[in-house]
């Protein structure tokens, strides 16, 4: 079992690069581990997991520094459990899924699959009760074609019981093989052909449209990328240059192609918080708005940092304004020291010397938050 990621972590991990499941479970630990102990801003990788054959069985988002997982398999573990399906079938598919992921984990990392299944049993509400944006993950574009095909075999496996859907079940398979092979092109490394051959094509399916404009952007074909896609997506594909290239490969983007994306995140990396928070009509994103949060912060903006904290839902946004806010009051009393002592009849230089240094160091804290 091989996981491919889409998205890259500079030093850490490269990708379109497939790295052995259980090797990856023991590197997004050690990740998981590293980001939470220097309370980094957590960071989301796109991926897909397939067999030895190239089959793809799963693809989502792993976030390295969440709260919520420690590692790769139990990420894909409790976002499978959580999963509400309507039927036996789906099920079983998963319950075997499951158990064939723990298989290909170490010991050492293995979790509890039944006992985690009847703990969600006990908690979960069920399907209906979701609301259609709880039950939309947003991804990479290929993360999004991935869960085309996936979803397109599910819907094979419900529809063999209903005989007059035998057309609809073909045009799936003929959709997911032809789509496969492209997949297949790709993970070995051969991006460019695959570019070539979908562009080769007459007409593409949304799920090939997408992978193709997803490849040109990972190879920096950018120009192309902005005609496949349409100039209305500009934005959307400056975010996705951002998660595969980082902001120098959005910068050279951004030359060519200007957007509120771009701008903002641009302006972020520069330190330059003025113009970041002064950027309008820019999609906002749980990550967007722990930036504009932390931009306010270091302007010393408290209330429009608090609301942006509220809006990502970041407990760690919250955790530093908070932070700041004490540094803050050991500020003022060390000013008011300050004033106090210049003022006396009997004034002491060494004692003011030694509160301008806390104080200085107290800012350094804010500085660095």
């Amino acid at each position: 079992m091989r996981v491919l990621f889409t998205s890259k972590l500079e030093g850490e991990i490269i990708s379109f690069q497939p790295y052995l499941f259980q090797e990856m479970v023991e590197k997004t630990e050690k990740l998981d581990t590293k980001w939470k102990k220097k309370n980094a801003e957590p960071v989301p990788l796109n991926f897909m997991i397939s067999n030895d054959e190239g089959d793809k069985l799963y693809s989502g988002t792993y976030v390295v520094g969440s709260e919520d997982t420690t590692n790769i398999y139990d990420h894909v573990c409790r976002k499978l459990i959580q999963m509400p399906l309507n039927h036996k079938q789906q099920e079983t598919e998963r319950d075997i899924f499951l158990q064939h992921l723990t298989s290909h984990t170490p010991t050492t990392y293995q979790l509890d699959v039944t006992e985690l299944l009847k703990e969600e049993s006990l908690n979960q509400p069920g399907w209906k009760t979701l609301s259609k944006r709880q039950k939309v993950m947003t991804g990479s574009f290929l993360s999004l074609v991935i869960v085309t095909v996936v979803i397109s075999v599910v819907l094979v496996v419900m529809l063999r019981s209903q005989s007059q859907a035998t057309e609809q079940l073909d045009q799936k398979l003929t959709e997911v093989r032809a789509t496969k092979g492209v997949y297949e092109m790709a993970v070995t490394g051969d991006i460019t052909e695959a570019i070539n051959k979908l562009q080769a094509q007459e007409k593409l399916s949304d799920g090939e449209q997408e992978a193709l404009i997803y490849f040109l952007l990972s190879k920096k074909n950018y120009k192309e990328a902005v005609k496949e896609a349409g100039k209305e997506q500009i934005s959307f594909l400056a975010s996705k240059i951002m998660q595969l290239h980082g902001v120098e490969g959005l910068q050279t983007f951004q030359e060519s192609y200007p957007s509120p994306v771009g701008t903002f995140e641009i302006a972020y990396h520069k330190e330059d918080y003025e113009e970041a928070i002064s950027v309008e009509n820019v999609p906002m994103t749980p990550e967007r708005y722990k930036k504009k949060g932390m931009a306010y912060l270091k302007l010393d903006q408290l209330e429009e940092a608090k609301k942006m904290a509220s809006e990502a839902k970041s407990n760690k946004l919250n955790e530093k304004i908070n932070t700041y806010e004490q540094l803050e009051q050991q500020i003022a009393h060390l000013n008011n020291q300050i004033e106090t002592e210049k003022q006396s009849d009997k004034k002491d230089e060494n004692k003011i010397k030694e509160w301008k240094e806390q104080k200085t160091e107290i800012q350094n804290k804010q500085n660095h938050l």
